[in-house]
């Protein structure tokens, strides 16, 4: 995962430490939504309330799209 941070940064001309503040920052926006598929997203990937490693919610967004795919 530190790769593809490392390659964000890269041809985004920043650092992985800025890749990952910006990635956390749209976490928590995202995790205020009040649309009704957002909510249930966020209640499966955060039951707790907390915000989730940025790598958690990639996985779920990666098995989410997956599924779609393929159902």
């Amino acid at each position: 995962m530190n790769d593809i941070f490392r390659q964000i940064a890269k041809v985004s001309g920043t650092t992985e430490k800025v890749v990952k503040e910006e990635m956390r920052f749209a976490i928590r926006e995202a995790m205020k939504s009040s649309e009704p598929k957002a909510m249930t997203f966020w209640k499966t990937v955060a039951p707790d309330g907390k915000e989730p490693p940025i790598e958690k919610v990639i996985a779920m967004i990666a098995l989410n799209v997956n599924h779609r795919m393929y159902n």
